[in-house]
């Protein structure tokens, strides 16, 4: 993509974020909103930050013992240091890898194993994403989301559906791509290193195991504590129904539509949550607590920034989004 359709996609996503905020927060009637604000918990919402900072602290522990086990020794706080970079990253720069390609500027200005760095980068967010889905897999087994139920089970059928056409076309591409055209060569090229990365994951043995449980492990302490901050807003919500709806909202995240997910998130989120029986007020004022919280929680990773030479980041960092992109599944 060029940096002029780069330049336009990210102004129109800039303002379908505004425009979905702006409706979302009218339709709830601000009153109503600065009245249910007087009343949350400042310890609520410190204890929640403060879980949240931990639960991100073992996000970084996955990533250096992921770098460790590919022979890149990261210690656990430098990581952390970086993770936090990267928490800032994600929710100021354009770009859902946006934090990855900032740890790997750093990375690769001290280790110079660029492909190393990227497949442990990529290794970290397919094991987080795996995790995601199999909580989530439990949860939609064991939770009983009510009015909301049908609809989980359409977009479930609709995931399998699309999953399976995407395999099919994939299997199509290589073998009606094996041409010698620039397109063919492009195709080939990802999929060996997808390939690449899956071998390299299964190589890594009982870690890999290791690792998975992890990614369950945080991301069940992710979903629980903000469902932890929706019963201490709304007494009579269900934990365990705000936590896979929480979960829910973390895969609206990899949608492209607006920037970053803002507006769209807290528009599916309040959605969501009327539905189980929340008031439009209560549950618009908790998807904006959840934005306000992840984003003050990184705002400490701006400091990172200063370390690294200005032409040195920009220049490593488009060259990480432009291998993540490839790379991506």
């Amino acid at each position: 993509m060029t940096l002029g359709r780069r330049h336009y996609l990210l102004t129109a996503q800039i303002l379908i974020s505004g425009v979905l905020l702006a409706w979302l927060i009218s339709f709830a009637k601000p009153s109503e909103l600065i009245a249910a604000a007087r009343d949350v918990s400042p310890v609520a919402l410190l204890v929640t930050a403060a879980l949240l900072m931990f639960a991100n602290a073992l996000a970084a522990l996955r990533q250096s013992i992921i770098l460790r086990a590919l022979g890149i020794d990261v210690s656990f706080l430098r990581m952390v240091a970086l993770n936090w970079m990267g928490l800032f990253a994600n929710n100021f720069l354009p770009s859902s890898v946006g934090g990855d390609a900032a740890i790997a500027a750093i990375l690769q200005s001290k280790y110079r194993r660029f492909g190393t760095i990227v497949s442990a980068l990529l290794i970290n967010r397919i094991f987080g994403l795996i995790g995601l889905m199999v909580l989530l897999l439990i949860l939609f087994i064991l939770v009983d989301l009510g009015a909301l139920q049908e609809l989980v089970n359409h977009v479930i059928q609709w995931s399998i559906g699309l999953l399976l056409l995407l395999g099919l076309a994939g299997t199509m591409l290589i073998v009606l791509l094996r041409g010698d055209n620039r397109f063919a060569r492009l195709v080939a090229s990802g999929f060996a290193r997808l390939q690449a990365m899956s071998v390299t994951a299964v190589n890594l043995g009982w870690t890999s195991l290791g690792i998975f449980a992890f990614s369950v492990a945080i991301m069940l302490l992710l979903g629980a504590t903000t469902a932890l901050l929706g019963c201490w807003l709304y007494s009579a919500a269900d934990f365990w129904t705000t936590t896979t709806i929480v979960l829910m909202l973390q895969l609206v995240l990899l949608l492209p539509i607006t920037f970053n997910g803002i507006g769209m998130t807290e528009s599916v989120a309040a959605y969501c949550l009327t539905e189980i029986g929340w008031p439009l007020h209560e549950a618009v004022l908790y998807s904006l607590l959840l934005r306000g919280l992840t984003i003050a929680i990184s705002l400490p990773g701006v400091a990172a920034f200063f370390f690294v030479p200005k032409t040195d980041r920009i220049a490593r960092e488009t060259q990480v989004v432009a291998d993540i992109d490839a790379e991506k599944p």
